[in-house]
């Protein structure tokens, strides 16, 4: 062997242990096992997954430090495929989209008595799934970085482009859905100064004509907490509000079954290898995440074993599949994320912007020069998800405990806690009513099914492609481009991508019978929906066209295309017939259930506290909003609800005295001097 090689491999051994010893020592442990524990809670609530976890979290990472925040946020990201197999198998609901496979015969176990064998069975699969992930990546980075840094800006151009369209082809039930959600979330990205011209964009000015708050505030750029908790945390609330249900009425775990399922897993270890593999390779496919790696592996299992007629019916082993490559999947989310600074999910999108935040920037650069940060991630997915398999085995009773907790009473807490975080964004009016008006929007995305991971990656990936764009311009004709290698190789890389993609996810369909559950829709609140997003693209074309060529060229290109898919989907919607998946509506499955509450009446109750902010303040609001909602809404006690308020203002003072924020002030503040904190 070359003394060359082996010097290399014993500096990449020697970065490992360094990296190891800085995640187990000093607070960075800590944080870690804080991330785990938020992420095991997170992922046992139905609807919300790491992406609405880690997009609450963003807030209270800001500011840390680097290894610190990578430690708690990785803690968060990597158990929540873990824990959400809690209700995926007690009650039939998964807790994230990464548990949907695990239901078709975790849940038909659990009704036989063997809750807790599944359970088991699941989370030792679980743990092998994350690690194995974590193995690859390391070995990725190894072999790739030589090839990475030979990238240039037309290739990291083309690595932006691919990103997007692969995303807006993969998530959603249309392709030119996803594709409207990723030009959506590039135009947010616009909005402010244009990193290649340095002018203000899309900032009302050339309506309003006056320098007000509203122009001063949307000059700066739309801050990526704002986006990510209004995206994903506002629609999920809303959703799991208007069921107005306990999520169970029990939670049974017998306790003959955990070694069972120990044995389970250890009789099944090459459908575990194997499922395993394939969670990490189509992890490594930009925008697929969790949404169809859980029922590849599913049909994977149902297909290769033998005596697979009980599946559906409560075969362990159609819960070790699914649950192998639902967290192996997180390695190889990470490969184009840390690598190329291309999300591959919507968790890795929301962890590429936590590292943004945190100073840290993904791609060329990170492996270049920060490659002991790459080897902190590597070991905290290890570590997160032993810790987190240990915990779930050794709590499992009380956090099943937490499936049976009616929403509504949660329902306050998670509001102010959002409302909180989004404020905290930049301590300004304008995160709040921004985060309002995207977050209604993000509710009808979820409604219609337009992709809100394709609206997030194209937000995170909006100044990368427009900064590549102009360099591009600049450094390289377009007959130069076509003669670099990688660059033709990129491309082709990228149509076949889209293909297969394409092909996995209607795989993904066949197999879950999502066709068979789609009701007819009616049409009328679609049409409404798919004018404001033209209206959207037309604005920012409009607005945009006095600019510099290098300052207008990239919002008025992404709004043509934009427009242009509007288009070509309201044509689809013109010619469907009813019940076709273009017209899929999730109000119509909602509606089965008779108790469900209105939209706009939950969605009222959600900004509720913005309006009395207006007039008393948010410090006061806040508290008074969850002592009403609590007593009027979840039919708690007048104690209780007393109790919860003065709690959440005592938190309030805390927060504001530690942090040395001041809340935003209503009318009444000033008209009368009121003392510390209400003032």
């Amino acid at each position: 062997m070359p003394p060359f090689f082996l010097y290399g491999t014993n500096i990449m051994f020697e970065a490992l242990f360094a990296a190891l010893a800085t995640i187990v020592s000093g607070p960075s442990i800590f944080f870690l096992i804080l991330g785990v524990l938020i992420g095991l809670v997170v992922g046992v609530i139905p609807g919300f997954g790491g992406t609405v976890g880690l997009s609450l979290l963003l807030p209270f990472v800001f500011g840390m430090e680097p290894v610190s925040g990578i430690a708690m946020m990785m803690g968060l990201l990597s158990v929540v495929a873990t824990s959400d197999t809690f209700p995926a198998v007690l009650i039939g609901v998964p807790g994230s989209v990464s548990a949907q496979a695990t239901v078709m015969d975790g849940f038909p176990l659990a009704k036989k008595g063997q809750a807790a064998r599944a359970l088991s069975a699941a989370f030792f699969s679980s743990l092998f799934g994350g690690l194995f992930g974590a193995v690859l990546l390391t070995m990725v980075i190894q072999i790739a970085k030589p090839i990475i840094l030979a990238f240039g800006t037309g290739e990291m151009l083309m690595l932006a482009i691919f990103g997007i369209s692969v995303v807006g082809t993969l998530t959603g039930s249309s392709i030119f859905k996803g594709l409207v959600a990723a030009c959506l979330g590039m135009i947010i990205g616009c909005i402010g100064i244009s990193p290649a011209s340095s002018e203000y964009r899309l900032d009302f000015s050339t309506i309003l004509e006056v320098q007000n708050s509203i122009v001063m505030y949307l000059g700066g750029g739309i801050h990526l907490m704002v986006v990510a908790i209004s995206i994903f945390a506002f629609p999920e609330i809303v959703e799991l509000l208007r069921s107005n249900k306990a999520v169970s009425e029990k939670a049974d775990l017998e306790k003959s079954g955990w070694f069972k399922g120990l044995r389970d897993f250890l009789s099944n270890k090459f459908l575990v290898l194997r499922c395993s593999f394939i969670g990490s390779v189509i992890g490594l496919i930009p925008g697929i995440g969790g949404s169809c790696i859980d029922w590849i592996s599913y049909s994977h299992a149902k297909t290769t074993v033998k005596n697979n007629e009980n599946f559906g019916k409560g075969d362990i082993r159609g819960v070790i599949g699914p649950e192998s490559s639902s967290n192996s999947k997180e390695g190889g989310a990470l490969i184009p994320t840390l690598l190329f600074g291309i999300p591959g999910s919507g968790g890795t999108a929301i962890l590429m912007g936590g590292l943004i935040l945190l100073g840290v920037d993904p791609g060329i650069t990170m492996v270049d020069t920060q490659l002991d940060l790459i080897y902190t991630i590597i070991w905290s997915l290890a570590v997160a998800n032993i810790f987190g398999a240990i915990i779930c085995v050794a709590m499992a009773k009380p956090i099943s405990q937490l499936t049976t907790i009616n929403f509504t009473i949660l329902a306050p807490f998670l509001i102010s806690l959002i409302l909180f975080a989004i404020f905290n964004s930049t301590r300004s009016w304008g995160d709040l009513i921004f985060a309002t008006f995207i977050g209604v929007i993000a509710v009808y995305m979820k409604r219609f099914d337009y992709s809100r991971v394709a609206l997030m990656i194209g937000f995170v990936l909006s100044d990368s492609i427009e900064t590549y764009l102009y360099q591009t311009m600049q450094f390289y004709t377009f007959s130069e481009l076509f003669i670099r290698p990688i660059f033709l190789v990129l491309i082709l890389v990228s149509v076949f991508s889209i293909y297969s993609g394409i092909k996995i996810i209607n795989k993904k369909d066949k197999i879950a019978n999502t066709q068979s559950d789609i009701l007819n829709a009616k049409s009328r609140p679609q049409w409404v929906f798919l004018i404001l997003l033209s209206v959207i693209s037309v604005y920012t074309i409009f607005v945009t066209d006095h600019l510099q060529y290098l300052g207008k060229i990239f919002p008025i290109s992404v709004g043509l295309f934009m427009f242009l898919f509007c288009m070509i989907i309201g044509f689809q919607m013109f010619i469907s017939k009813s019940g076709s998946k273009v017209f899929h509506d999730a109000e119509n499955l909602l509606l089965v259930n008779t108790e469900i509450r209105s939209q706009w009446l939950t969605i009222f109750w959600f900004i509720s506290p913005l309006f009395l902010s207006v007039f008393i303040g948010f410090y006061i609001s806040i508290g008074l909003f969850v002592f009403i909602f609590l007593s009027k809404i979840a039919r708690a006690s007048f104690r209780f609800s007393l109790i919860s308020s003065i709690g959440v203002w005592i938190a309030l003072a805390a927060i504001s005295h530690f942090m040395i924020m001041d809340f935003p002030s209503g009318i009444l503040q000033s008209y009368i001097e009121l003392p510390w904190p209400i003032n």
